[in-house]
């Protein structure tokens, strides 16, 4: 963590006055919190809080440090605030992974390619769970809840799934009447990026896996 994010850090573990509200309003866990503190507290060689299991509580010197921290992160909003008057319109690369399935996107990304051509989309298609710090992602658009401590996710959208079959496949084979019945059937089934294995389809009352297609 660098310093800047670091003094952000304490600030809001001050603000808060608590490490477990300042790693939810800045996306972090509270463990994360507390080791930021404690390194900044190593490099000042200076205790900034009183804390127990209890409460916490800033010490005379952790006071002082805060008045600084506020201005410089005043001046540093300043400054951004500058060069985001430069540069109006957002500009650079933004690198997305998105799923194969989110082909149907196209007609959104040409939209936001339309409205932002200063701005390089750098697209991956991939089912698979990417490492979004570690590989350079900006963002990361999947299904789920994200498993990563570090990540902050939005909702986009939602989906349900659906039981479909081509009409010449149920010509040939018939129509199952009962979820019982698709364990006689073929059935088209996803295998996990993340184990391989394959994905059972969600079924109330079904025993026994269709057969693998």
């Amino acid at each position: 963590m660098d310093q800047f994010a670091a003094l952000t850090v304490f600030a809001q573990a001050a603000e808060t006055g608590s490490f477990v509200a300042a790693g939810r309003q800045l996306g972090l866990t509270a463990s994360a919190v507390g080791k930021a503190v404690v390194r900044l507290e190593e490099q000042l060689q200076t205790r900034l809080f009183h804390r127990n299991t209890r409460k916490m509580a800033l010490t005379e010197e952790g006071r002082m440090f805060l008045e600084r921290c506020r201005r410089i992160l005043a001046e540093m909003e300043a400054a951004r605030a500058e060069l985001g008057q430069t540069h109006p319109t957002p500009r650079g690369r933004l690198r997305v992974s998105l799923p194969l399935v989110a082909m149907f996107l196209a007609p959104v990304l040409a939209d936001f390619m339309a409205a932002y051509p200063e701005v390089q989309l750098d697209l991956d298609f991939s089912d698979r769970l990417v490492d979004v710090v570690d590989e350079g992602f900006d963002a990361v658009v999947r299904t789920g809840h994200p498993t990563d401590s570090r990540l902050m996710s939005r909702t986009a959208g939602r989906f349900r799934l659906l039981l479909a079959a081509a009409p010449s496949y149920l010509a040939e084979h018939g129509s199952p009447a009962s979820p019982q019945d698709l364990a006689t059937h073929r059935c088209l089934r996803q295998r996990s990026p993340s184990t391989g294995k394959l994905r059972p389809w969600p079924l109330a009352g079904v025993r026994r896996s269709c057969r693998k297609r």
